[in-house]
């Protein structure tokens, strides 16, 4: 009886300890403004309120960026910004990204387009933007997905 309870709970805390497990995920940041490739590491931790997405430079540990994405209120928090769900969406064949802005805005305003599943599909800034892929595509793909996404962003809603 005591074996069978010592691997229940061995169980009991293997799932639990897996909600929370990184996991390494190979992801490619291709820029805009020119045809350079950086291949990256993806960490995800779930926390009960809270999942932080890590991605890690594997060139540069310096550059290594984190998001964490509150998954009560629907929003981003990137260095000492906070980044607010707005009504424009992007459409892939697998998931719906969410865009996100800060509250107020500048001249220089940055937008996160992003899935809770999927993670950070492009950070589009003046002279800073970049999508970030699962897999390798060619330049010309790129170059669709970053003008589907403008698109998008730049969509007027009319009711």
């Amino acid at each position: 009886m005591k074996s069978v309870k010592f691997y229940l709970l061995v169980i009991v805390f293997v799932a639990l300890s897996c909600e929370s497990e990184q996991k390494n995920v190979s992801v490619f940041r291709y820029s805009l403004q020119n045809d350079s490739i950086q291949k990256l590491k993806l960490n995800t931790n779930n926390k009960p309120d809270l999942k932080i997405f890590k991605y890690e430079l594997l060139q540069d540990s310096l550059k290594n960026t984190d998001f964490k994405y509150n998954l009560e209120r629907d929003y981003l928090i990137f260095d000492i910004d906070t980044f607010i769900v707005q009504e424009n969406t992007y459409k892939s064949k697998s998931f719906e990204f969410k865009m996100y802005q800060t509250k107020e805005v500048t001249s220089q305003n940055r937008t996160l387009v992003f899935n809770e599943n999927y993670g950070l599909l492009a950070s589009l800034a003046i002279g800073a933007d970049f999508i970030f892929l699962k897999d390798s595509i060619a330049n010309k793909d790129k170059n669709v997905i970053f003008k589907e996404i403008f698109l998008n962003l730049n969509k007027v809603n009319i009711d």
